[in-house]
């Protein structure tokens, strides 16, 4: 399970004129090349294709697909992620450069991106299974039997995006030639997926895909899509332009990356950004900063901010400044790749910076004034019933504040093991159900867990993410910095001593 920074809400509502010229240059649709390399992988045992909010098509594919789990596409996609780390983006740029199935021709040769991880004749060799996977699972009779689904999800995305994003801004901005298709594609085999690779096809106008992952249905059990989609388009469909620009530097950045990336290295673990990808999400970010800015408020553009912060991205705003000297003088700078040289300067001097910023945001966090159980305590009662954190300022609860102790992807089967059992959450005396992901409406300075412990165990929680998510300040959202914290009961037989 990796967590990600959320997208930003930007509400714009392009004319009729301007949506009808992009409409041009912008196709939505489920791609059944997509969903067919991403069920093998989810095959494959991939996590990141695991997690779903339609779980009767997920049940779906794995009654249809099933027989398919020895295939040699699925062990080959196995190997792909285990020897050269194919996940995630990486997957999603295997099925944009292949026709649809089951033919999956090669349209767009895999030596032809930078950054690409694994030997083109390794990635060759797995499609060529996947055709065969695609045949001998009758992959297309799964895509028919579920068209309805595919066409309702169609027809809600479409016009809830069309008049959300500017698609005309990003080519000029970059300085680069605006013969591109932009391609949203919802994805759904699975819930967590966000991707926005970029191809260019032979002859034909370069794509830049948004990949996203499916949402929570309505009442009707189909997924539902609004405008608030703007923010994650604009981060996949940015990711387009400045991901080559940070492959084409990578030497450059190897200087500063992953010092700086050390750095933050709790947060940028259960994000899955290992230093290059960090560095194109700083790019990203920067990005989507500077077309809040031409598009949005300074309201929106403080939010954003609070959000990078929370997440770790101390120098996100610094960043985007600097764009906007690149902005400034055009003239200097007639396309962004002419002004990376400043870009790789600027990270060239983070690392001894980080350290400052991270200091500076820490002294705005929340502190934990007191808790009911001691930290380290070896003798806590199993009969207590609630554990109680106090605060030195009012705090939210965003329902990530208490849960398992989080490994690099997410709390482990150990910790989830170690974790105790807790049956309602409160502010003061109002009690709901405890629920990992589920906060509270209101805020406090004081909360209160109800509690079910058993005799000698060792527990172990965590009070908030090293990416922002937990206890919040109500006044600027500032995040708790987490806090773990580990106890043992004692035995029965001890705790009936007098």
């Amino acid at each position: 399970m990796a967590f990600r920074a959320a997208a930003f809400t930007l509400l714009l509502v392009l004319p009729s004129a301007q949506v009808t010229a992009q409409s041009k240059e912008l196709r939505i649709g489920v791609d059944r090349r997509v969903e067919l390399i991403a069920i093998i992988f989810k095959l494959a045992g991939s996590e990141e294709f695991s997690p779903t909010h339609l779980p009767q098509y997920s049940a779906d594919i794995d009654r249809f697909f099933g027989p398919q789990r020895n295939h040699e596409a699925v062990k080959l996609a196995r190997g792909l992620r285990d020897r050269y780390g194919v996940g995630q983006s990486r997957v999603m740029a295997i099925p944009i450069r292949l026709t649809d199935p089951p033919e999956l021709k090669e349209r767009i040769p895999f030596d032809s991106s930078g950054g690409w991880p694994a030997p083109p004749a390794e990635t060759r060799r797995f499609v060529a299974a996947a055709r065969r996977f695609a045949i001998d699972s009758r992959a297309n009779d799964f895509f028919e039997i579920h068209r309805t689904l595919y066409d309702s999800v169609n027809g809600r995305i479409r016009p809830a995006l069309e008049r959300a994003v500017d698609l005309a801004w990003f080519a000029p901005y970059f300085g680069i030639p605006s013969d591109q298709m932009f391609v949203v594609v919802p994805l759904l085999v699975a819930a967590e997926g966000n991707y926005g690779p970029c191809v260019q096809p032979p002859g034909a106008p370069r794509e830049c895909y948004s990949i996203v992952g499916n949402t929570p249905p309505d009442s009707t059990g189909y997924p539902k899509y609004d405008a608030g989609m703007a923010g994650l388009l604009v981060h996949e469909f940015g990711h387009g332009f400045v991901n080559p620009l940070g492959f084409a530097h990578r030497a450059e950045f190897e200087r500063s990356a992953p010092r700086i990336r050390a750095l933050v290295a709790a947060a940028m673990d259960l994000q899955s950004y290992p230093w290059p990808s960090m560095v194109n999400e700083s790019l990203d970010h920067a990005t989507e900063a500077r077309y809040i800015a031409a598009h949005g408020d300074s309201v929106q553009l403080r939010d954003f901010y609070r959000d990078q912060l929370r997440g770790s991205w101390f120098w996100t705003e610094e960043l985007a400044n600097l764009y906007a000297q690149y902005e400034a003088n055009r003239k200097a700078y007639p396309t962004f790749a002419a002004f990376m040289p400043r870009i790789i300067a600027y990270f060239d001097s983070l690392p001894d910076r980080v350290p400052a910023m991270q200091a500076r945001y820490d002294a705005l966090r929340p502190k934990i004034v007191s808790m009911s159980i001691a930290n380290g305590s070896d003798s806590v009662d199993p009969g207590l019933p609630e554990m109680v954190v106090r605060f030195d300022r009012p705090v939210r609860d965003d329902g990530w504040s208490v849960l398992p102790v989080l490994g690099p992807s997410g709390p482990t089967a150990e910790s989830q093991q170690r974790f105790p059992k807790f049956t309602w959450r409160a502010v003061d005396s109002t009690r709901v159900p405890f629920s990992v992901g589920k906060g509270l409406d209101s805020a406090g300075t004081t909360f209160r867990y109800g509690l079910v412990l058993e005799p000698d165990r060792e527990y172990e929680l965590q009070l908030g993410t090293p990416h922002g998510y937990g206890f919040r300040n109500v006044s600027d959202g500032v995040p708790l910095s987490p806090y773990r914290l580990r106890f043992r009961t004692r035995p029965t037989s001890a705790s009936l001593k007098p």
